[in-house]
């Protein structure tokens, strides 16, 4: 059947090419038609498989799962059942819009899974009758006998039959920085890397340079993007929640079972004391909605919007709200090195001279190049096999690409040295390590030559043993390194090769993928806010440790640990655990083991943020609490993974993140305050005035207008608020910190009980006046208003009291006051909201105890907070971190 993967079992590196052949019986006139059509059956299409996605109704009924919402539908039920069509109406219409904004912001599809497909391209060219031919890549199958050139994109995973001068550009696949030289004629051992396969081409890399003859291996499914596929969706499958998904979630199961809970004993109460079911429903349904924060999705959404955008003007593009606070609350950032650390683009960066003089990039620069420099240069751009575009921008050879741009910068006249005429020329290939050229250049013949240093020192006079120190020196410290030497400036007549001998050497060019401008300072951020920085790359494990020193990062040897030494430890997830929780250096590893990195930081207790750029970043990002992807080098894979895209592709960005989150974060937690002690105020408002025998002070209703109108003006304005300016000088909050702690309790209680205590005192006062009931619940209902407002005054900021003026202050918090101010005026005077809502005008002087009994809950709340204040600056810290507490 289609899809039945009977390929050969084979571990397609450690065989020959002509075991290879013999293995899918085939020769290199590749296969017949009618072979071809055998395979298609039974490997099917050379494509990824596509997972299914839910459908716009399916995401919007997906928001209903919440306890909170069954509360509230529980509610709206018996609100039908009593005749209260507008209650019910108003419940149904608060459930209808909370579900429409949280599918609207559910925006993390499977972007990763269609990414991964669209590497792999459209057409390639195939061998099949003893014919090439052009065919759709969908249609390659495993047996397929490839022709590949410079240029190419790989249409599945290849053993290499033959090879010529072959380079492989795989960063995105392994994270190796250089192109990968290839070699055809090799076995390898069955536990070699498949960063180290030089004798194997896979699905979605490159060919940068030479040609090649493949044997098709693996397509679809089977091939290592398809592994890279698997490991995606399993990494779906088990992704951690983003923090705050996973703290609202916990935040409303307390509320939920606190909610029950009253409304069950209040029930049993009232029915042991004789009440009708009317009333017992009517209780059941008023204390729901007390309980309930029904704007908080609202606020939450706000805040988090505000912030998103923010962090875009910071170069930090959100792809799910939730993760602008989840950044914020890293404990450790999990890095990829090659395009996020680092350029992925090789440069010169040091250049030393046979007697030792070693210069810096700044210094040909910045400064004019002296004579030796500028020899160096003119040799880097003559042999050098680089082209100039019309826009004058060097395309080629990865390492000739930076020689010549070298070259530029040292002044020397590349415009004119491509033009120069070459006489003779020696390719580079990896088993030659050397590349020479004889050119006419100023009027002279003059040969140059370049190549790894073991291969051109022998072929130079007066080596001393400081000179053949110094490209160990250089490789110890990270770089690529070469060497460049100069021959007689006679003739050669062609023959080049005769004269390798007895050549000057000008001096030894250092290369290296160059760390992102702001870097170094970007991981000392992270250090100071208590974020610990660890490298997981595919590169070689001493060019990652070079680049973790340059970084700062204080590592060493014992630092570093490789792929190949965490596969010797199989599936043993405790001892795979404690060998990565000793180290913060991860080197040649693979998709799935960035996987298990993440997965066993996460169980130590770290929330885990991870970068990446490349296809075998993807399921890391998913994995991680939060994935973090380059914008502009990044691929679609990486940034379909991820939570957040950094637009500037700068690792640097991630500590503007970092504090834009802990900004947000704050501003939630304010928020979360505000509306749970309003609610608890209003819960304690129920159960003592039935204790002493008043009706309900409010009805559903009145309490909805509160939650969601009045109420809801305000809160979505603490979201606004851009933080103190000090958040980066404090370490994360804890994991597993509990938003109902003492803390907590001290801001919210004392000013709740007076709101009860005033409110409840309002309605017996009323009523014993001669009120009507519903006269004296409009009272009610201004009073709790003017209460929202004072305490929003007293909890906009936590480390200052009220009436400071802190820079820079929220404006829109005092817009959203006036806001409710008139929203509260509207119902109590406009004809529609009066009939809806039970409200009218009330006597002047009682706006006057309004004020006061503001002030009072102001002064409460104030007091707490200052007491907070003291204890913090006893223990050396300071209340807004203490803050920073969220369950």
């Amino acid at each position: 059947m289609p899809g039945d993967l009977a390929a050969p079992q084979v571990e397609w590196h450690t065989i020959t090419p002509r075991e290879a052949l013999a293995a899918h019986n085939v020769d290199l006139d590749g296969l017949s038609s009618e072979e071809t059509q055998d395979r298609r059956s039974r490997f099917g299409p050379n494509i990824l498989p596509e997972t299914a996605t839910a459908g716009p109704l399916l995401v919007f009924l997906r928001q209903f799962r919440n306890p909170l919402i069954y509360l509230l539908l529980f509610a709206g039920i018996l609100s039908l059942v009593l005749g209260d069509r507008w209650d019910a109406a108003f419940i149904f219409g608060v459930l209808f819009l909370n579900a429409a904004i949280g599918a609207f912001q559910e925006v993390k599809a499977d972007a990763s899974a269609r990414a991964l497909r669209s590497l792999v391209p459209q057409t390639a060219r195939i061998r099949r009758d003893g014919a090439i031919r052009e065919i759709e890549s969908e249609a390659i199958v495993p047996g397929d006998i490839a022709e590949l050139e410079s240029g190419m994109r790989i249409t599945a995973d290849m053993r290499l039959i033959e090879a010529v001068g072959l380079e492989a550009d795989e960063s995105t696949l392994t994270g190796e920085s250089l192109p990968v030289h290839k070699k055809a004629e090799l076995s390898l051992a069955s536990a070699t890397p498949v960063a180290d396969r030089i004798n194997m081409l896979y699905a979605g890399s490159g060919i940068v340079k030479g040609r090649a003859v493949g044997l098709v291996t693996n397509t679809g499914s089977q091939t290592q993007l398809g592994a890279i596929n698997r490991t995606l969706g399993e990494a779906s499958a088990g992704a951690s929640a983003i923090p705050l998904v996973r703290r609202m979630a916990t935040l409303a199961r307390q509320i939920a079972i606190i909610a029950i809970g009253l409304i069950l004993a209040l029930g049993a109460v009232l029915a042991l004391q004789g009440e009708g079911w009317r009333e017992i429903i009517l209780l059941s349904i008023a204390l729901a909605v007390a309980a309930i924060p029904e704007g908080l999705p609202v606020a939450v959404t706000v805040a988090l919007s505000a912030a998103a955008s923010r962090m875009a003007r910071r170069n930090v593009i959100v792809r799910a709200l939730p993760a602008v606070e989840g950044l914020g609350a890293c404990t450790l950032i999990a890095s990829d090195k090659t395009g996020t650390l680092t350029l992925n683009r090789l440069t010169v960066e040091r250049v030393v001279t046979p007697d030792g003089r070693e210069m810096g990039r700044t210094q040909w620069r910045d400064e004019q190049a002296d004579e030796t420099l500028r020899a160096i240069g003119e040799a880097a751009g003559l042999c050098n096999e680089s082209k100039l575009t019309e826009h004058g921008s060097p395309v080629g050879d990865a390492v000739d690409v930076a020689l010549l741009e070298f070259s530029r910068e040292t002044g020397a006249e590349i415009d004119r040295m491509q033009n120069a005429q070459r006489l003779s020329i020696i390719p580079y290939e990896p088993v030659l390590k050397f590349a020479a050229v004889e050119a006419e250049w100023n009027t002279r013949a003059i040969t140059i030559v370049k190549g790894a240093p073991e291969t051109i020192l022998p072929m130079c006079d007066n080596i001393g043993k400081q000179t053949l120190a110094i490209p160990e020196e250089l490789a110890a410290r990270g770089y690529r390194v070469l060497a460049l030497a100069k021959g007689t400036e006679q003739s050669t007549d062609g023959y080049i090769r005769d004269h390798l001998e007895n050549l000057e050497l000008l001096g030894f060019v250092g290369l290296t993928d160059p760390l992102r401008r702001g870097v170094v300072e970007a991981v000392v951020k992270c250090r100071e806010a208590g974020i610990a920085v660890a490298m997981i790359t595919g590169d070689h494990p001493a060019t990652a440790l070079a680049i973790a020193r340059q970084l700062g990062m204080n590592a060493d040897q014992a630092s570093v640990i490789t792929g190949g030494e965490l596969s010797a430890l199989g599936r043993d997830e405790a001892a795979f655990s404690k060998k990565v929780l000793g180290k913060t250096i991860f080197a040649r590893t693979e998709p799935e083991q960035k996987l298990r990195i993440v997965r066993a930081f996460q169980q130590s207790g770290h929330t885990v943020g991870v970068t990446g750029d490349g296809v075998n970043d993807g399921p890391a990002l998913l994995m991680a609490d939060i994935g973090i992807a380059m914008g502009r080098g990044g691929t679609d894979v990486a940034r379909g993974a991820a939570d957040l895209v950094l637009a500037d592709d700068n690792f640097a960005t991630i500590v503007a993140g970092v504090e834009e989150g802990r900004v947000t974060f704050a501003n939630i937690r304010k928020i979360v305050l505000f509306m749970l002690a309003t609610g608890a105020a209003e819960i304690l408002m129920f159960l003592l005035a039935l204790s002493v025998g008043l009706p309900m002070p409010l009805t559903p209703v009145q309490l909805l207008w509160l939650n969601l109108v009045t109420n809801g003006v305000l809160d979505v304005t603490l979201g606004f608020d851009r933080g103190d300016g000090d958040e980066l000088k404090h370490p994360p909050r804890p994991k597993l910190a509990s938003l109902m702690d003492r803390d907590a309790l001290i801001l919210m209680l004392p000013g709740a009980i007076l709101m009860t205590l005033i409110s409840v005192w309002v309605l017996q006062d009323r009523l014993a006046a001669g009120m009507a009931i519903n006269e004296a619940r409009n009272h009610v209902l201004l009073m709790v208003v003017t209460f929202q407002i004072a305490f929003l005054l007293t909890i906009r900021n936590l480390s200052l009291p009220f009436w400071r003026w802190h820079s820079p202050e929220n404006g829109w918090m005092f817009v959203g006051m006036a806001t409710a101010i008139l929203l509260q005026a509207g119902a109590m005077s406009l004809p529609l909201l009066q009939r809806f809502l039970g409200t009218g005008p009330v006597a002047p002087e009682f706006f006057w105890l309004c004020l006061l009994a503001a002030l009072a809950v102001l002064l409460v709340t104030e007091t707490s907070k200052q007491f907070l204040n003291r204890q913090e600056r006893t223990s050396g810290t300071v209340l807004s971190r203490n803050a920073e507490k969220f369950g």
